[in-house]
């Protein structure tokens, strides 16, 4: 499966200010956004699309997590995948909390 689109959402209080744009290339991705929701849940998502050619989920699996590093120890997050092949397994949903990780297929 090609990886398409991935989402880290994070809490905006956990994002450090002044905070480095990440390295698309090294993520294999083309294009990122940022955006803070400013409601009740205040988070930040880094919304990267348009995957480079060549671009793998472990290239971009080993890439998010040194970016990851760049927040507090302990940074509660999660990670939505999409693939290209649009089966139900499609989607992925990564949780990071109480310092373990967690997988589940989304639709």
């Amino acid at each position: 499966m090609n990886l398409t689109q991935a989402v880290l959402t994070v809490p905006s209080h956990m994002v450090p200010g002044g905070m480095p744009r990440p390295d698309l290339k090294q993520l294999g991705f083309s294009d990122f956004e940022r955006c803070s929701i400013v409601d009740t849940t205040m988070l930040t998502r880094f919304e990267f699309s348009r995957p480079t050619k060549h671009a793998t989920e472990a290239q971009f699996d080993e890439a998010i997590e040194q970016f990851i590093w760049l927040f507090a120890k302990g940074t509660p997050y999660v990670i939505d995948k999409a693939f290209a092949d649009n089966t139900p397994d499609s989607h992925h949903r990564y949780y990071y909390t109480n310092n373990k990780r967690v997988c589940e297929a989304i639709s």
